[in-house]
């Protein structure tokens, strides 16, 4: 079997098990939007320091105390094949034409993964900026906010004309239940733009289930996978929760 577990939960199921093989199995799923937060490949500025790097250069002792995962120390080419790769999976299981993908990358590998993605047979749409509304640690131009790669599969289709190309939402606080946890505000004006209600939204990198979550408060339905056993326990219970609300329609999506 190609994932450790299933669970239906509402109208979401979530596959814990590799993203790439789980996808290539989903025969039924048709989705209008694929919203994705993949390894960053960021752990160092040359192909060695990434090899070297146990995550994004971050002392031992922070990596312990957040549990930073390990994928982010992919090299560059490994990266591009995989999401390559996931990219021409999910043109097997768009709901008509109109099917879009955004994926959240660090500003080194923009120019990188545009073409990897773009290699698929995917068209390089926008590049929405999330604004983190605070400045992270540092010197200099200290970062204040990441990259949404946008693509679309033929002539897109958008749902929502109620937000620009930067997106501001607070980071999320220590506590979070993820390393790269996304604010489900931020995460809600990807979906309202993306898709409209009914229609099912994809992320292959579930992480701790904030797409889902503001998938599910939108009245979509939602398909995650997340390899990490512990992280796909945390999303099962967002997933859940978030049920429970409701959605914002006033239905128990």
């Amino acid at each position: 079997m190609i994932y450790q577990r299933k669970e239906v939960i509402g109208s979401a199921t979530l596959y814990q098990g590799d993203a790439l093989g789980v996808m290539q199995t989903l025969a039924s799923v048709r989705a209008q939007a694929m919203i994705c937060d993949p390894p960053y490949c960021s752990g160092g500025f040359t192909e060695a320091a990434k090899r070297s790097a146990k995550g994004q250069g971050l002392r031992s002792e922070t990596l312990r105390e957040i549990d930073w995962f390990g994928g982010d120390n992919m090299t560059a080419g490994g990266l591009q094949w995989l999401l390559r790769a996931v990219a021409v999976a999910f043109k097997g299981h768009v709901d008509g034409t109109f099917a879009t993908a955004s994926f959240f990358a660090d500003w080194r590998m923009v120019p990188l993964l545009a073409q990897a993605i773009e290699a698929a047979g995917l068209r390089f749409q926008a590049m929405p900026v999330w604004d983190k509304q605070a400045a992270g640690l540092g010197t200099g131009f200290r970062a204040q906010h990441e990259c949404i790669l946008h693509f679309s599969i033929e002539t897109p289709r958008y749902y929502s004309a109620s937000f620009g190309n930067v997106l501001r939402a607070p980071r999320m606080p220590a506590d979070r239940d993820h390393p790269t946890e996304k604010p489900v505000a931020l995460m809600s004006a990807l979906v309202k733009v993306q898709s409209d209600a009914g229609g099912t939204v994809l992320d292959p990198f579930m992480g701790s289930g904030s797409t889902g979550v503001a998938a599910v408060q939108l009245g979509r339905s939602f398909v995650g996978i997340e390899h990490d056993p512990v992280h796909f326990e945390t999303a099962c219970r967002r997933l859940e929760d978030a049920q429970r609300q409701g959605s914002l329609f006033g239905t128990a999506a």
